[in-house]
């Protein structure tokens, strides 16, 4: 005969839904995006059979099945059949898998019963303060005021479910208690707490969906008094199997809503209930609901602040990242302007002046916006920097930034650039567009579109790209921006769009960089609003050829209308 693998479970965390507890009863374990998987997870990121847990040896092995994108044990990516141990944290694309054995799960533990036992005394929430205190009711007093005593001082959220559990254990003498938060789905925990008296006990801690109901949705406390002597509780397995005698249970509370329970029960031993005894019980879990409340908002207020400032310092990095237009380069001038939707952009523009009068200017958008798509900016900063050294025409350094990008960037996350190559002895613009909105040209004709454009970055490992050009005529300006500017969105939701822009310009031939950066700003602010209506990161880079007309009045009227970001 087979032995029964050893005791453990996973509790599964995944953006996708609510975490879940899952124990591990036969071996091998499959997990991946498959249905019949012992562990389904629709994770895009993860192969149909992605990784197994396997029984062997009284203890339980990861084992990676050859998936895509891997499997990863505390961060390091999965070679061979490696051995859990308890608190282990296994990644699979967005789902994070934590590994717990049977010396650390039973008390942490709490399932849901499909039996229909009802209570013996169930007491409506807002009247357990209706009855007056008694003489019999001083201890139960003084059991108030010592655990109310006890929860002043401010512990992590982490440490408070045990020390609450710890302290109900402490005063009320319970077989076992434990304390939960249920789930949005109302069928689970998210955390539990669980503690017993007595240390050897790994049975099975249940509640039913009877008394769940009654707790969340009647909003009650409530009692099951000498379930051995009730023949018809008696019948419920859930209770006998336990060889519960007694059971108390109230709601936790945060203003109408039910978030979690207090539960405590007494085993074997005759333990007769009174109403008494659920008001306390009660009033316990409203002191620990309270607590547990307060501690997440200031942890909440607390992390709001670490986050404030780590944003503010990377905004600031960001912005000296963002270098300065070049400047003092006869017959061209060049602006670039950068203005985040959030404290970090995931835009990107960047020039490289290198001998011979070759000028490089890129412009790029990350997918997303915040501290993600700004980190992978950053990596594409330094990827162009290096590359661009070596002196290479625009299509072969857009496919080598497209093969470093493709081994640093998520599945889920791309990249759109145009890249240039400006010859100041010339005017001659070489270029590649990867996926990059469209850039306007302003010629002595009109505006028009530069519309040619290939496979945007971090998409396909092989992608090709085309060097094509362009020539920069005396007067002309090329106007590079994100999808930030053409899509800027009115209060009515209008889009500005391609064609408004460029009839925005038809009247700046031979205008500097600065004034067709202005007539931007102008332009994309006008129709927003305000700077705070923008819902997207905008940049726009600029390079223009001297004309042959100066245009000093309009200068001066554009430059107090310059858009507040970085030239």
């Amino acid at each position: 005969m087979e032995a029964s693998p050893p005791k453990a479970e996973v509790t599964v965390h995944s953006p996708l839904f609510s975490p879940f507890r899952q124990p591990l009863h036969e071996s091998p374990v499959s997990i991946g995006r498959a249905s019949d998987c012992s562990i389904p997870i629709k994770d895009r990121y993860l192969s149909r059979r992605h990784a197994e847990l396997i029984a062997i040896d009284g203890s339980w092995l990861l084992k990676d099945l050859g998936s895509v994108n891997g499997t990863y044990l505390n961060g390091a990516r999965v070679e061979r059949d490696t051995l859990l141990r308890a608190g282990d944290r296994i990644r699979m694309g967005d789902t994070e898998i934590v590994f717990e054995t049977a010396e650390h799960n039973t008390d942490r533990f709490l399932a849901i019963a499909d039996t229909a036992e009802r209570p013996s005394i169930a007491i409506p929430v807002h009247e357990i303060d209706r009855a007056a205190a008694e003489a019999g009711d001083v201890a139960r007093l003084q059991t108030l005021n010592t655990l109310a005593r006890d929860l002043i001082e401010d512990r992590p959220m982490n440490e408070l479910f045990g020390f609450i559990v710890e302290r109900v254990m402490e005063h009320l003498r319970p077989s076992r208690a434990a304390i939960a938060l249920i789930a949005p789905d109302g069928r689970s925990f998210t955390q539990v707490e669980v503690r017993r008296s007595d240390r050897t006990d790994d049975s099975e801690l249940t509640i039913s969906n009877t008394l769940l109901s009654e707790l969340v949705e009647a909003k009650r406390a409530i009692a099951l008094v000498d379930i051995a002597s009730n023949e018809k509780l008696s019948a419920a397995k859930s209770i006998v199997m336990q060889g519960i005698r007694s059971i108390l249970a109230a709601p936790l509370m945060i203003g109408d809503s039910v978030v979690g329970l207090l539960y405590v029960d007494y085993l074997l031993t005759q333990k007769a209930l009174t109403p008494d005894d659920v008001r306390l019980v009660a009033h316990i879990a409203r002191f620990a609901a309270k607590k547990l409340e307060t501690t997440k908002l200031r942890e909440e207020a607390f992390e709001k602040r670490i986050m404030d400032e780590e944003l503010k310092t990377a905004s600031s990095i960001q912005r000296r990242l963002l270098p300065a237009a070049p400047s003092g380069i006869e017959g061209y001038s060049f602006v670039g302007r950068n203005q985040p939707c959030r404290s970090v952009s995931g835009d990107y523009y960047d020039f490289a002046v290198r001998p011979e009068g070759r000028v490089y200017f890129v412009i790029g958008d990350v997918s997303g916006k915040g501290i993600t798509a700004g980190l992978m900016m950053a990596g594409l900063q330094v990827a162009f920097r290096i590359f661009s050294k070596s002196d290479p025409d625009p299509a072969t350094l857009v496919t080598q930034l497209n093969s470093a990008l493709r081994e640093i960037l998520p599945r889920s996350k791309f990249v759109t650039l145009f890249l240039g190559r400006l010859d100041t002895k010339t005017g001659l613009i070489e270029y590649a567009n990867a996926g990059h909105t469209p850039p306007l040209w302003i010629r002595h004709g009109g505006v028009e579109e530069v519309l040619a454009g290939d496979l945007l970055l971090g998409v396909v490992s092989s992608a090709e790209y085309v060097n094509r050009r362009l020539q920069l005529a005396p007067g002309d300006s090329l106007i590079l921006f994100t999808d930030g500017v053409s899509e800027a969105q009115n209060i009515t939701g209008t889009e500005l769009g391609a064609d408004r822009l460029a009839a925005a310009f038809n009247e700046l031939h031979g205008a500097g960089a600065t004034e067709v950066a202005n007539r931007m700003a102008e332009v994309v602010l006008s129709h927003v609003g305000e700077p705070d209506a923008l819902d997207d990161d905008v940049t726009i880079l600029v390079v223009s050829r001297d004309g042959l007309t100066e245009r000093p009045e309009f200068e001066a009227t554009m430059r107090s209308q310059s858009w507040p970001g970085r030239s």
